[in-house]
């Protein structure tokens, strides 16, 4: 019996030793800092590309973050001044959204967001998001940059669930066209096809109450949104959307590519409750403008 006691003390001493050895070569290595590693001094079980299907883009997804950067707000990075005489005129069309007809002028006028140069505080907006009115879609997608969404694909369709305001999206696949005169919706109709290794997306039917993005731009029930989703490997994939909206703008809003990491996360419920969203108005929002109910 002590030897085999003997026995088992030599074998987790070896251990450990093995252990502390493999340690001091990670971490003890000169000029170790986590991220450092490239591809060349990685084990080749790591080194090597992680086998994935073009046309599978399943999983949980999320927009990358970067220091300074808080969250998308639009189909560009960032809603700038579009009267900056420093932006060249050939740059214009690339980072602006187009001119807007007058009647989509008059919608955005009315708008009263919180974020953006026109930005009010939230107690004195016109959000509807402060009262779980539907957000609608493309706007729900830049919160995923703090929020994952998932995408599902079965034989006849994609899903798409975002975990903020717990928002699925259908699109067909079976091959249907879109409805001729549909009924607006909140988050539109929509099919897809495969064009090559980019999923294409074409949605109609929007309901025009939603804005497009957290600034308060408008859109009309005439709106065709077009996704183009690319799968690059088994982690990263990027998406380019345009809008076409000849009753809102004067020509199509081509956005900029979007990229997406896989998350190491899952979607959980986030659903918007209006009775905790008015406990939320009354401490935060109208708090901050001194409208709070006593």
């Amino acid at each position: 019996m002590r030897n085999c006691f003997m026995d088992s003390l030599a074998v987790l001493a070896l251990v450990l030793v093995s252990s502390c050895t493999t340690f001091a070569q990670t971490y003890g290595t000169k000029g170790y800092a986590p991220g450092t590693w490239k591809p060349d001094e990685l084990p080749k079980d790591l080194a090597k590309p992680k086998p994935f299907n073009s046309h599978d883009l399943s999983g949980v997804w999320s927009m990358p973050t970067r220091p300074g950067y808080f969250e998308r707000h639009s189909l560009n990075d960032k809603w700038l001044d579009i009267k900056d005489q420093s932006v060249p005129d050939q740059m214009r069309s690339q980072i602006y959204p187009p001119p807007m007809t007058p009647w989509a002028k008059a919608k955005f006028e009315a708008t009263k967001p919180s974020y953006g140069p026109r930005s009010v505080p939230p107690g004195l907006g016109n959000d509807d998001v402060s009262t779980c009115e539907p957000m609608g879609y493309p706007r729900d997608l830049w919160e995923a940059n703090l929020r994952p969404f998932e995408i599902i694909q079965t034989p006849d369709r994609v899903l798409v669930h975002m975990q903020f305001h717990d928002l699925w999206r259908t699109i067909w696949t079976d091959g249907r066209e879109l409805p001729k005169n549909p009924d607006p919706a909140w988050n539109g109709y929509s099919v897809g096809k495969w064009e090559g290794d980019t999923f294409v997306v074409t949605s109609t039917g929007y309901d025009d109450r939603t804005w497009l993005d957290h600034f308060g731009s408008p859109h009309s029930d005439q709106m065709v949104l077009v996704e183009r989703y690319h799968r690059l490997d088994s982690d990263n994939m990027e998406l380019q959307m345009t809008i076409t909206d000849p009753k809102a703008y004067t020509a199509p809003w081509v956005g900029d590519k979007i990229a997406f990491n896989r998350a190491k996360a899952a979607i959980f419920e986030e659903i918007c409750a209006p009775s905790e969203e008015s406990h939320f108005n009354d401490r935060i929002r109208d708090a901050a403008v001194g409208t709070a109910k006593p």
